[in-house]
């Protein structure tokens, strides 16, 4: 019998991957010492494994991947530098250093896939399912109730939900493509489940990922799909289904139609209620040393700066000093760390990547759902810092988006049928045209 090791090359993305809550929580469930001792151990070997494997494979970067990883660099040294005639050390607050180093996992994804393009978008999908549930069934189980939903228990950190929107809408594209009711179900349970775990962030990501898939399938596939078709029949057994089984489900359990609106109403009046009024207050307090250094961030003085964001009900610090600022935003994060410049140096890469999808005349399905998903990190971003695994998939969307030939026998791997020979040949037509 022969043995296929294609799912080997799923070993470089995963072990970014691994760095996502999920992992650490179900390597030591409920010590968040340890998993903290593990993330910070993961995140300095994987730090300097990416800046190494990176620096060796330069030469298969194109021209602008160079830009990026030269600018990365020249910061990164920059701040070496700086670090050592003020502190006599080359990196004084590892901290800091950590809001560039992230940037070196999408270098390390994208060389290493770049010469070795034989991951299996099925392998990714699987690998997120089954480490997202077997770790919500070991450390999370009591999560799963209608009593953890509705007295807002989520458990299952906003990251972890975030990575599931991958596998989301690579079984919504199974079933469009191949018209698999199996990929339709599977696709409904995810969304669910992304529902069910009540990150509003998410939410949002998941509907932002919904419009540029739907146009992006619409202008950029080449394919003559009619979608209208596709989901009208199945939408209207899942409304009738969902109106007899809501009735049911609410006349037992009004409280659930309560905790939805209390949800919506927090995404409406973000400045005010929820967690969105406690970033709010946060991202002000912040604001005026954000404006003072624009330019390059506070980067050690912003370390050192004592925490500016205090509770109400304790008139103490929300963190600890000494310990670094910890934001809930992407944004206000490397703005008030790295500044204007370690923004521009991070936005080069999906930029890069959804504008190559929007010059191409036909993009593949993967192509799509890896730039739909991308883009989702624009919205994420502002309440969240991007998760570790972002940047990986990031990578992986460039190689995907600068290796079009390969890519599409890669294709032909993943979605299966007519539909493989029709995409090709409407994409080979397009291309030529």
């Amino acid at each position: 019998m022969k043995i296929n090791y294609s799912f080997l090359f799923i070993i470089p993305m995963a072990l970014i991957m691994l760095m996502d809550n999920m992992f650490t929580e179900l390597a030591a469930p409920h010590n968040l010492v340890a998993q903290a001792n593990m993330l910070n151990l993961l995140l300095k070997a994987m730090a300097v494994i990416s800046f190494g494997y990176s620096m060796f494979y330069f030469t298969r970067m194109s021209p602008v991947m160079r830009v990026a990883f030269g600018l990365t660099t020249l910061y990164v040294l920059a701040m070496v530098f700086e670090s050592y005639y003020f502190y006599n050390t080359p990196m004084v607050y590892p901290h800091v250093f950590q809001k560039l180093f992230l940037f070196y996992f999408s270098f390390f994804v994208y060389t290493y896939y770049k010469g070795n393009f034989h991951l299996k978008f099925s392998h990714v999908v699987w690998f997120i399912l089954g480490g997202f549930w077997i770790s919500v069934v070991v450390v999370h189980p009591d999560k799963l109730s209608l009593g953890a939903f509705t007295s807002h228990e989520r458990g299952v950190y906003a990251s972890s939900v975030y990575m599931l929107v991958i596998p989301f809408i690579y079984f919504l594209s199974k079933y469009i493509f191949e018209s698999r009711l199996t990929s339709l179900f599977m696709a409904f349970f995810i969304l669910v489940s992304i529902v069910f775990f009540q990150h509003r962030t998410v939410w949002i990501s998941t509907g932002l990922l919904l419009v540029v898939y739907y146009l992006l399938i619409r202008f950029k596939s080449g394919l003559p799909i009619n979608l209208l078709s596709k989901f009208l029949p199945i939408g209207i057994v899942l409304l009738i289904a969902g109106i007899a089984s809501s009735a049911f489900l609410f006349s037992i359990h009004p409280e659930i139609i309560t905790k939805i609106q209390d949800s919506f109403s927090d995404i409406e009046n973000f400045d005010s209620q929820g967690t969105g009024g406690w970033r709010y207050i946060q991202w002000m307090s912040y604001l005026p040393f954000i404006q003072e250094n624009w330019v390059f961030g506070m980067r050690f003085e912003g370390f050192e700066l004592p925490i500016q964001f205090w509770r109400d009900d304790t008139n103490e610090p929300v963190f600890d000093d000494g310990q670094g600022h910890h934001f809930h935003s992407f944004y206000v994060d490397i703005l008030f760390y790295t500044g204007f410049v370690g923004l521009a140096i991070y936005s080069i890469m999906p930029i890069y990547a959804i504008a190559k999808g929007l010059r191409s005349k036909a993009m593949t399905v993967n192509q799509i759902i890896l730039i739909a998903f991308v883009s989702t990190g624009f919205i994420y971003g502002f309440s969240y810092v991007l998760p570790v695994f972002y940047y990986a998939i990031l990578g992986w969307a460039i190689v995907y988006m600068e290796e079009d030939g390969v890519e599409r026998m890669s294709y032909l791997r993943d979605f299966g049928s007519r539909w493989k020979a029709k995409a090709i040949g409407q994409n080979r037509k397009l291309t030529s045209a």
